[in-house]
């Protein structure tokens, strides 16, 4: 069981990850606009699912204030509607450990990120 973080802004798709992610017994944590998820960022989490377009800023940012800034390590799985290769790179530079794009398999999802959290 992990603690996860999910910023997602759209309600259904936070309740479709939120429902997944605590049917495979993971502690759920939701946020969903950029200032919320900075702050909850700072808390102990060990593993973060991450959208990009978030009301209040871009979910790369976030990603940057958590390896720059925090320097934490924590595994992110960048979860979005965006398929530029630009935000795809991006992520994956700034240490994002996936990058998935909308629409999703839940099942899919949890298990890349499961690998994640049970390598780390």
């Amino acid at each position: 069981m992990a603690r996860v973080l999910v910023v997602e802004d759209d309600p259904a798709v936070a309740a479709v990850l939120e429902m997944a992610l605590k049917r495979a017994g993971h502690e759920v944590r939701l946020a969903r606009d950029f200032p919320s998820a900075k702050a909850a960022l700072a808390e102990d989490v060990e593993a973060v699912v991450l959208d990009l377009n978030l009301p209040g800023g871009f979910g790369l940012d976030l990603l940057r204030h958590l390896r720059q800034e925090l320097g934490k390590t924590t595994p992110v799985v960048v979860l979005t509607g965006l398929k530029q290769e630009r935000h795809v790179l991006e992520a994956l530079r700034l240490g994002a450990q996936d990058y998935l794009t909308k629409p999703f398999s839940p099942k899919e999802l949890l298990l890349r990120l499961e690998r994640y959290v049970a390598a780390g």
